[in-house]
């Protein structure tokens, strides 16, 4: 596909000469008796369709053009013939522009003797044209005036020289630096895709060292368990069924973990450090200073939970507070009970509506819920792949509450009881 373009570019400077030589021809027919009228025009259309891929013989055919005119071995320029020395400009054009290494650099310097044998082929009276300027005006050899004009001539032919030299040296660059930009973006693109590939080695190396970490000890567990309730059944029955409880909560913590984590794979970064029991005091104590009155009880001596439950919890309390000042204005009271006396923990958060309100975005340093599953049906997500259940609604008669209810299991050791949560009710 490529190859197209560039056949069509490399037939380009050919295309341009069968046009100027074309012109040429059609422009003299009727004033040139001799066919060798045409030979200036003829070797400047060679030199143009050179241009591109032999730019050094282009230079080398232009120079010895002009020799042999000064010589006389080919016809001067006459008085409707000269504009022939335009192609010239388009020669120099493509020897700066596809002329590689110093050529460029010798083009220019070579402006100055070409300006100055066009100029003198042009104007002065000599043994190439007895007239010079003056015949093309009808003045004869009328000498005066020759030097003005020689000089006007050669400034005029290397302004012309070396302003196509600069616009062939400027494309030049200009292609250069699309072409670098095209690499550079090339490459900014193939750097993206590596970093991507290696975002995703990282994600897998994570997500198996996450699972590796919930899993291990847990099996290892059940697997001990396992074996030695095998070998004991017979002799002590009750060793047995402790045995059989300690593999249900251990194969049962380690689903909760595996779960929540897959689940947080999906709305979680994985890379930043998840909130915890000992984070709900902060949680509170900022929504307080925003305006929520907020009442804490706590039922027995706090149990404990796996890091996934514990972030379960705070989201879910996170999502209960947001909501209050929310739906329910800034000044509503509103409790939340953690109850830890039974075989889990049994939270319960209820609001009142209050005639104050104020959008929760309004008030600062409350942080809003982060993740993807917003509103009840996140909270019950959350309680669901933490091994629990969530309820929520409003309940019936003039003092209406909106009341959530969550269970969530947990282990049977305690934890200090002087842990954060448990100084909220202090």
């Amino acid at each position: 596909m490529s190859s197209t373009p560039t056949a069509a570019r490399a037939l380009l400077e050919p295309a341009i000469a069968v046009v100027y030589l074309t012109l040429w021809t059609v422009a003299e027919i009727g004033r040139i008796s001799d066919p060798l009228g045409l030979s200036m025009m003829i070797v400047i259309a060679i030199a143009i369709a050179l241009g591109r891929i032999r730019p050094l013989a282009s230079l080398c055919i232009v120079g010895l053009l002009l020799l042999l005119q000064l010589a006389t071995v080919m016809q001067p320029p006459e008085s409707t013939t000269w504009p022939a020395y335009f192609g010239i400009m388009i020669v120099i054009f493509l020897v700066a522009r596809h002329g590689s290494g110093r050529l460029p650099w010798v083009a220019l310097a070579l402006g100055i003797p070409i300006a100055a044998i066009i100029a003198f082929l042009m104007v002065i009276p000599s043994w190439v044209s007895p007239s010079g300027w003056t015949s093309w005006t009808g003045q004869g050899r009328d000498t005066s005036g020759v030097d003005e004009a020689f000089v006007v001539a050669a400034l005029v032919a290397f302004g012309l020289y070396a302003g196509a030299w600069a616009a062939g040296v400027a494309l030049r660059v200009y292609i250069v630096q699309q072409r670098s930009n095209a690499l550079l973006n090339q490459t900014s693109a193939e750097l993206g895709r590596a970093e991507n590939e290696l975002t995703l080695v990282k994600e897998r190396d994570r997500i198996a060292r996450e699972v590796h970490d919930v899993l291990a000890h847990s099996l290892s567990v059940v697997i001990a368990q396992a074996d030695g309730a095998r070998f004991i059944s017979a002799a002590k029955p009750d060793a047995t069924r402790a045995a059989l409880e300690a593999i249900s909560d251990a194969a049962r913590s380690s689903l909760i973990d595996v779960r929540t984590f897959i689940e947080g794979l999906r709305e979680e970064s994985g890379d930043e450090p998840q909130p915890t029991l000992s984070d709900l005091e902060a949680l509170i104590a900022r929504v307080e200073a925003a305006g929520l009155d907020v009442e804490v009880q706590n039922f027995g001596p706090a149990k404990s939970m796996t890091p996934a439950q514990q972030l379960a919890l705070f989201r879910i309390v996170q999502e209960c507070l947001t909501n209050a000042l929310r739906h329910a204005g800034r000044a509503a009271p509103t409790r939340i009970s953690f109850d830890w006396r039974g075989p889990g923990l049994a939270l319960t958060v209820s609001s009142r509506c209050d005639s104050e309100r104020r959008p929760v975005d309004d008030l600062p340093g409350v942080p809003a819920p982060t993740g993807t599953g917003h509103g009840i049906r996140g909270m019950k997500d959350r309680a669901r792949l933490a091994g629990g259940w969530l309820t929520a609604g409003a309940s019936d008669g003039p003092d209406a509450e909106f009341l959530v209810t969550v269970f969530l299991p947990t282990g049977a050791d305690a934890i200090e009881p002087r842990s954060p949560l448990a100084e909220l009710t202090a």
